[in-house]
């Protein structure tokens, strides 16, 4: 596949982000003008101690892939054909912003644009925060020391996965999304204290396979969506439903009573309260 023929699958997603923005008036701005692939290399030494660091990625429409397994602090290369697009790295202390360039009043082309993001992480006790617009992502933090995540994003394709177990005892895990579709897959092994998923009108997979570490406790809201929930066997877990789902779907083992669903185990538990608008709930246990 081409460069340009992969990126043609991406942007249809910017368009569903700004749909929501369409107002009885048009105003015609000039359009960003696309050029050769160009590449911006990361290259950020670890800190001197293993104090956590705070990794910020801000990003807009393209594509963005993140693992672990870097000897630096972070390391990569982001390829952009839209000058204004050329990213910038800011590091204060133990702080590290990397975001993306922008000039305000540019209409974006839908065709033959190129934003690719591929990162590396390290070792060292990280607070990750991702902010993104319509884009595609696969993030595999497998062994990744994350001691927060925060992500934001718009219409995006995004698919996290954690395959080994958290280095560190991560506090919170919050993932903020509109019209997606988005999996999380091994929240078990990520094992935050807290976890907040906020969806709005998409498809969402939520699966806490992965052996726990310390109780989750789990806040999710979702529109009109489709949302599937995978709990592992021999885990205990408390589902609270509230809102107007009225289609729930519980396959496997669990304890039904009115609007809380309960499955048996040993060990850490996971407490879920879940509010859903309209739409399809899969409760699994495997």
């Amino acid at each position: 596949m081409t460069i340009q023929n992969k990126y043609l699958a991406i942007f249809p997603l910017l368009g569903l982000l700004l749909s929501s923005l369409a107002c009885s008036f048009t105003v015609n701005l000039p359009e960003a003008k696309t050029g050769p692939v160009q590449t911006f290399t990361v290259n950020e030494p670890l800190p001197e101690d293993s104090r956590t660091t705070k990794i910020s990625i801000e990003m807009g429409a393209g594509e963005l892939d993140i693992q672990g397994g870097s000897e630096m602090l972070v390391e990569g290369e982001i390829q952009y054909n839209i000058t204004e697009w050329k990213p910038e790295v800011i590091r204060d202390g133990r702080s590290l912003l990397i975001r993306q360039g922008h000039k305000e009043n540019l209409r974006i082309p839908t065709r033959d644009v190129v934003n690719r993001w591929q990162l590396k992480l390290g070792s060292v006790p990280i607070d990750l925060d991702i902010a993104a617009g319509a884009y595609k992502g696969t993030l595999n933090l497998s062994g990744v020391a994350l001691t927060r995540l925060n992500i934001q994003d718009g219409a995006s394709q995004a698919e996290v996965r954690f395959e080994q177990p958290n280095p560190v005892q991560m506090e919170s895990l919050r993932y903020r999304t509109g019209a997606s579709e988005v999996s999380l897959y091994g929240l078990g092994y990520a094992s935050p204290a807290f976890f907040n998923f906020e969806g709005g009108t998409g498809s969402y997979t939520l699966d806490f396979s992965g052996g726990l570490q310390q109780d989750i406790q789990a806040s999710i809201s979702a529109g009109v969506s489709s949302l599937k929930i995978i709990i592992p066997a021999g885990t205990p877990a408390r589902v609270v439903i509230s809102g107007g789902l009225n289609n729930v779907q519980p396959r496997g083992t669990w304890n039904i009573s009115n609007n809380v669903y309960e499955t048996p185990g040993s060990g850490p538990k996971i407490e879920i309260n879940l509010n859903m608008g309209l739409g399809n709930l899969e409760l699994i246990t495997q």
